[in-house]
């Protein structure tokens, strides 16, 4: 091990004296993805369109994906408590305004509006009814890495699950890089609360990403459950093992 010591950080520790921390690079459970699963689609459309104009388009994208993001949350958030017209008057009252305090332009503002009702309209609108928390963080004490999740809840069926919303410009195809990307995506974040919640005995086994897009009004859903869950886990541990060596850090790899 090899420490760098710009990153020692010096705080207030046990007894009120001065404590040297060392910082090490955490990374989130998309980063760790995008680095190191190769998307051979979204290559294409960088090479085709030019990385400026590509990165342009992704913004835009990130703002519609985040007005979509707080329609929902606050709609659910609201759901809980009260009833489905209550709620769904709150968001629309309350969105808007959050959104421009943020910094999200009112177009963007509109589509996500639009994306919103999309899914207000399909199946996938009522079914959190015990929700434990919404844009949770969660974090793996063992593989150091983090990751945020929309949505932490009791299914009917699976009992404790994780869901994510994902605007899309098209429908998600199965046996895509993107498809396989997203099913890590969920096994990092299962792996993660199974972490957090191992003396409770608590082990997800169905999460999802809805997925609402730009062409249609169909609300897909991409879901991992059962021994399919399981085995993202696995990859998505053996991914984030590849990432702590990568950039020098498997020491902390070592009793793990």
């Amino acid at each position: 091990m090899v420490i760098d010591l710009t990153k020692v950080k010096w705080k207030k520790g046990s007894y009120g004296l001065p404590e040297a921390l060392y910082q090490i690079k955490t990374p989130g459970v998309t980063s760790i993805i995008n680095d190191l699963v190769p998307d051979p689609d979204l290559d294409a459309f960088i090479a085709a369109v030019g990385p400026a104009k590509a990165e342009q388009i992704m913004t835009a994208a990130g703002y519609r994906g985040s007005a979509m993001h707080m329609f929902i949350e606050n709609y659910v958030s609201k759901l809980v408590t009260t009833e489905p017209a209550v709620a769904l008057k709150f968001t629309q009252e309350e969105s808007p305004a959050m959104l421009l305090k943020e910094g999200v332009p009112e177009k963007k503002i509109a589509e996500g509006l639009d994306f919103f009702y999309k899914f207000y309209y399909s199946e996938f609108s009522n079914i959190y009814e015990e929700i434990v928390g919404t844009e949770m963080g969660v974090y793996s004490p063992t593989l150091f890495y983090r990751g945020k999740i929309d949505m932490f809840y009791k299914h009917h069926v699976w009992d404790f699950s994780v869901a994510d919303f994902k605007s899309m410009s098209t429908p998600i195809k199965e046996g895509t890089a993107k498809h396989y990307k997203m099913k890590l995506q969920l096994g990092g974040y299962g792996n993660a609360l199974d972490e957090m919640y191992q003396s409770k005995g608590l082990v997800i086994k169905y999460a999802s990403l809805i997925c609402i897009n730009k062409q249609d009004d169909v609300v897909q859903e991409i879901a991992c459950s059962g021994t399919e869950l399981q085995k993202m886990k696995i990859e998505f541990r053996n991914l984030a093992r590849e990432w702590h060596i990568k950039y020098k850090q498997e020491y902390l790899l070592k009793n793990n």
